[in-house]
């Protein structure tokens, strides 16, 4: 009987996924599955303050290479583009492109981006405001969670809410 009940047990612990942890950064919140982690940076490219950037993924055991990552960019919306262009003009900046389609308040597209911490396809999508615009790259090859990931994000000031829609 007491092996039954232990069988049972084991089985209904199985049966629940885990739970993510809600992780807080400096303009998005994110659900993290068990193993993914989260680094966050400004004024990385110019120098200015107004760049964001979070970067979020799982490495493999030896913390060598990531098996999936999620680069988020909140950028100065300058000059004024609309999320099509700029999605389109990142299409240019990656290989084999999918042509952009408008999917809520992103415009998205696949493609290999040049540089890459995780090898293959990725998943690209732009939104703008007059001020800002928001670039979000997922690269899941063995799809361990990016998509719940992006699903999961929510702004955390107004300025990120806004530009998100959450």
């Amino acid at each position: 009987m007491a092996r039954r009940i232990c069988l049972l047990l084991l089985l209904l612990c199985c049966a629940i996924p885990a739970q993510a942890e809600n992780r807080d950064f400096g303009q998005f919140s994110a659900d993290l599955p068990d193993g993914w982690n989260g680094q966050e940076r400004t004024a990385f490219s110019t120098g200015n303050q107004d760049e964001y950037m979070l970067v979020l993924g799982k490495q493999d055991q030896e913390q060598e290479r990531f098996l999936a990552q999620i680069s988020i960019y909140l950028l100065p919306n300058t000059p004024k583009s609309t999320a099509e262009d700029f999605a389109r003009k990142m299409t240019e900046l990656q290989g084999d492109t999918s042509e952009p389609s408008q999917e809520g308040r992103f415009w998205t597209f696949s493609g290999v981006p040049r540089n890459q911490t995780v090898k293959g396809q990725a998943v690209t999508r732009v939104a703008a405001t007059p001020e800002r615009i928001l670039i979000i790259i997922a690269q899941d090859p063995d799809q361990i969670g990016a998509d719940k990931v992006v699903d999961s994000l929510r702004g955390v000031t107004p300025e990120a809410r806004a530009i998100l829609g959450r």
